[in-house]
């Protein structure tokens, strides 16, 4: 089993959540029931506010999925404590054993004893932090919490497609090559936010979804 490794990936604050691509809205905008409807002079074609409402229902997932990036696994919050813990100690033993002509470098002003007291603190509460991680509950892995988003965001896409006339049918054959539209939608749009599924795992996901959302039957 590989070592856990520390990521420091940080609270998230500033990071972009990405946005469905144009190429995704032109692909779902053909599986809008009547291709042959009118443009609206004013509110354009029928089939964008299709596409608007099932990808305003995704988005959930990408929100989800963004910030699923930066959870830690114990094993994971471990190595940082770990590796945090012996980058604190040896920045205090350094501050601590600075040359004299270097210091005097560094001017009166610097303080590097004040600075290794302040990391000797610091080091104490990492070193609490150690005893806490043991204590966290097991988190999930993340193809785990992956599939629960998957069935979420199944859920509410296809009570919007139910509302357009386009069945949650849960039909996929790989062998005769066939696939629901229902199917076809959410490995399209898994595609575009980092789910990227097989038709054949969709096929399952929508049974999972029809077990949550009995209205989905």
């Amino acid at each position: 089993m590989p070592t856990a490794k520390a990521r420091y990936t940080g609270d998230g604050s500033g990071t972009l959540i990405q946005d469905f691509s144009d190429a995704l809205k032109t692909k779902l905008r053909a599986y809008y029931p009547d291709q042959q409807a009118e443009i609206d002079p004013t509110w354009g074609h029928p089939a964008d506010a299709f596409v608007s409402c099932v990808l305003a229902e995704a988005r959930w997932a990408v929100s989800k999925l963004h910030w699923q990036k930066f959870d830690g696994t114990k094993q994971e919050i471990r190595a940082e404590q770990s590796d945090l813990l012996k980058e604190l100690n040896e920045i205090h033993h350094k501050l601590r054993n600075l040359s004299p002509d270097f210091d005097r470098l560094l001017g009166t002003d610097a303080d590097p004893l004040g600075c290794a007291d302040k990391i000797r603190e610091l080091i104490g509460h990492v070193e609490s932090a150690g005893r806490i991680i043991e204590r966290l509950p097991t988190k999930k892995k993340t193809a785990e919490k992956k599939h629960d988003v998957a069935v979420e965001m199944a859920v509410r896409v296809l009570r919007t497609l139910k509302e357009y006339g386009i069945a949650p049918a849960a039909t996929g054959d790989a062998y005769f090559h066939y696939t629901s539209n229902a199917v076809q939608i959410l490995k399209l749009i898994g595609g575009d936010i980092d789910l990227v599924l097989a038709a054949l795992t969709w096929r399952d996901i929508i049974i999972a979804a029809k077990k949550v959302a009995p209205d989905l039957q």
